[in-house]
């Protein structure tokens, strides 16, 4: 019943967040300021019956607490209209000249007007601001000091009565309101404080809530721009490789195509002659092998240029042996043999253009680590090799590509997988080979590579693919 109507009296009405601060504290100061003026009225009216003696000052003391009583009253009143600023300023100034008036009549000393005083300059800061409160302050020592210079001049005439007078319970009414007052001011002002103090400690949980939520949104979408990229980057160094394999792939489309011709020439002219029919069979077949590894090249170029993902299982054989197809004529052009080795079919399962290309980068890039020279054909013919091997080993795929040629300084080791770090001559390469290959080995199949080398001796990239059970050979 009491929290109801404390909040139906002293609720702010504002909605501007500092208004309703400064309208609560008011509100709360005069609704106590009331309750406690109320009480010092019935106090003093008891010390009147009391002692009749201390009539007079007693009715005195009674008018100025009846009037404060109703000037709070019309304070209250012009809050709860809105006008709580005008308020706290007729609020202020009525303590200041109550102050006063009490420092000159009975003296600067007496101790009500000093407590008058400190209570104007604490409610000063807390309804108004703290720069308020030092104007304030500078405003009452100056009063202070002019009046106790007039007092001493005689220009203005003291009553000190009260020196040689008993305390009475007027005093004690007056003093006991200041005081709770005091306190009231005081309890506003560091309930205001906590209450700023936690909105703070809530709003920098909320704040660093939200930078985590912006770091992981960041995150992910530095992540997903990278991922868009790689895609690109890949797009375009497929086309790329695919014009480094292209005069190859010419070379290799040359031989069996003039085969064909030759024996189509040749079946034509052994039926000029009247050949068997078992001798234009055997033509027949040379040109349909012919065709038929023409039509091979074809696919395996096909694979690298394709965009369309396809998931299904594939054979990890097949498709090295295709990218040796592709790069063999490029092999041949400085020099390097490549050998392939396998124990038993491995089949996977998932995107067998991506794992071509894969495949491709390492093979390309140890064809790359062999440097130009012009007598590789000789004395450096046994050294010019690659070695390809697959094999299975307890339920995983090891693919492994190795080369004698510059190999990979220490310095440069961890900066391979590095989007566009490259150690090739201008126009040899772009750096995203193997960025692409680690890509597509960790997050297509869920396999991991690993790389060994030493400089001028060599590199052997080693890579490790895991086979689901079902799909074992």
């Amino acid at each position: 019943m009491f929290v109801e109507l404390f909040d139906r009296f002293v609720l702010p009405k504002s909605t501007n967040e500092d208004e309703k601060r400064e309208e609560f504290i008011l509100n709360v100061l005069l609704f106590a300021t009331i309750l406690l003026f109320v009480f010092a009225n019935i106090v003093s009216v008891i010390a009147s019956v009391a002692h009749p003696e201390s009539y007079k000052h007693n009715s005195v003391a009674l008018a100025v607490l009846f009037l404060a009583l109703l000037f709070s009253s019309s304070l209250y009143f012009l809050s709860r209209k809105g006008f709580f600023r005008l308020a706290s300023y007729l609020l202020l100034g009525t303590f200041f000249l109550l102050a006063t008036y009490m420092a000159c009549v009975w003296g600067v000393d007496v101790n009500a007007g000093i407590l008058l005083f400190v209570l104007l300059i604490v409610m000063s800061g807390v309804l108004i601001s703290t720069q308020f409160a030092f104007v304030t302050n500078g405003v009452v020592v100056v009063t202070m000091i002019m009046i106790d210079v007039l007092q001493k001049s005689h220009v203005i005439a003291v009553n000190r009565y009260w020196r040689s007078e008993a305390w009475t319970y007027t005093d004690t009414a007056m003093t006991a309101v200041i005081f709770l007052i005091i306190a009231t001011v005081s309890w506003l002002s560091n309930r205001e404080i906590e209450k700023s103090l936690a909105r703070a400690r809530k709003s920098e949980a909320d704040l660093m809530v939200e930078r985590d939520l912006l770091e992981i949104k960041v995150e992910e979408r530095t992540r997903e721009l990278k991922e868009a990229q790689s895609v690109e980057m890949a797009q375009l160094y497929r086309f790329a490789e695919f014009g480094r394999i292209s005069s190859g792939l010419f070379h290799d489309l040359v031989n069996p195509l003039t085969a064909v011709t030759l024996n189509i020439e040749k079946i034509k002219n052994e039926n000029d002659s009247g050949s068997t029919i078992a001798e234009v069979k055997m033509y027949v077949d040379q040109a349909v092998r012919a065709t038929k590894k023409m039509e091979d090249f074809v696919l395996a170029v096909r694979k690298q240029l394709a965009r369309k993902e396809s998931r299904a299982l594939f054979s990890l054989n097949e498709e090295i042996k295709n990218v040796i197809d592709i790069l063999s004529h490029q092999a041949q052009k400085v020099g390097v043999e490549i050998s392939f080795s396998q124990q038993g079919a491995v089949i996977l399962f998932g995107d067998a253009m991506k794992l071509n290309q894969a495949v491709l980068n390492l093979v390309a890039n140890a064809i790359d680590s062999y440097e130009p020279s012009k007598d590789w054909a000789d004395e450096r013919a046994p050294s010019r090799r690659i070695t390809v091997s697959l094999r299975e080993e307890n339920g995983a795929a090891l693919f492994s590509v190795k080369d004698h040629g510059v190999g990979i300084s220490e310095e440069n080791m961890h900066k391979i997988y590095e989007p566009f770090f490259t150690t090739k001559a201008y126009g040899n390469g772009i750096g995203i080979g193997l960025s692409i290959t680690k890509r597509i080995i960790e997050k297509d199949f869920r396999g991991s590579i690993e790389v060994k080398s030493k400089e001028n001796q060599g590199s052997e990239f080693l890579v490790r693919f895991p086979i689901p059970s079902q799909i074992m050979s």
